[in-house]
């Protein structure tokens, strides 16, 4: 992607953040009133449709968690999930949407994500549960610890012609299946997958685009793509 259209996107961003309301809706509450329905084909427990120009605010937890001490999972099971950006802002405000620990999909598509990020989280060990689903057409602006993290996931999930701007290092992000912070998995990466493709798959990535408005950071590889082991 050229220079000149990464500005002329920076720009557009810019202008949705000026122009969006202050005090957004809770992403959590609209996934939470979703109802189920079909799109492309493809039926999911709640698909979500947002409004252009509206703000939603915070993360969004679809799946489980990982007790590393009994080695099980705990929480909500998960359900597909399709999110219809229509150009919408999601303001994360420091939090993440995140498919943790299930066998089911998330599809989001056409939104403007600030101030987080999207995970995919999966296993496969003793337990068994990777996610699948897709990221395309999302831009990414300021995105903290990582733009796309697909930990301990692969298979079945498609990146395509996303948009990532301003990545922010927060520090070293943790062995899934320890909740220990490791040295081996720094953050400050617009996209990362992960390393072990004999257990978790590859991923599908097409024309995802990266930029960094410091120079020096921009000009190293690790701030746009990188490969991470899961186990530190």
């Amino acid at each position: 992607m050229s220079l000149c259209c990464v500005m002329r996107t920076f720009i557009v961003i810019l202008i949705f953040l000026l122009t969006a309301v202050l005090n957004g809706l809770s992403l959590k509450e609209v996934f939470d009133a979703a109802e189920a329905g079909y799109d492309q084909d493809h039926y999911y427990e709640k698909l979500v449709e947002l409004e252009t120009g509206v703000t939603y605010t915070g993360g969004l937890l679809i799946g489980g968690l990982l007790d590393p001490a009994l080695y099980e999972l705990y929480g909500e099971e998960g359900v597909d999930t399709r999110i219809i950006g229509n150009g919408a802002i999601l303001d994360m405000q420091g939090e993440q949407i995140c498919i943790s620990f299930c066998e089911n999909r998330l599809d989001i598509s056409d939104c403007v994500v600030i101030n987080g990020n999207i995970r995919f989280r999966g296993i496969n060990s003793e337990l068994v549960a990777l996610p699948q689903g897709s990221v395309r057409y999302v831009t990414f602006y300021k995105p903290q610890d990582y733009g796309i993290r697909l930990q301990a996931s692969g298979e079945g999930i498609l990146l395509e012609r996303n948009l990532c701007v301003d990545v922010i290092d927060t520090g070293y992000d943790y062995i899934y299946n320890t909740g220990i912070a490791s040295e081996w998995l720094p953050s400050g990466t617009s996209y990362s997958y992960s390393i072990q493709y004999g257990f978790f798959g590859i991923p599908d990535v097409i024309e995802n685009w990266s930029w960094h408005s410091d120079e020096e950071l921009n000009q190293g590889l690790l701030t746009h793509f990188s490969l991470l082991c899961d186990w530190g």
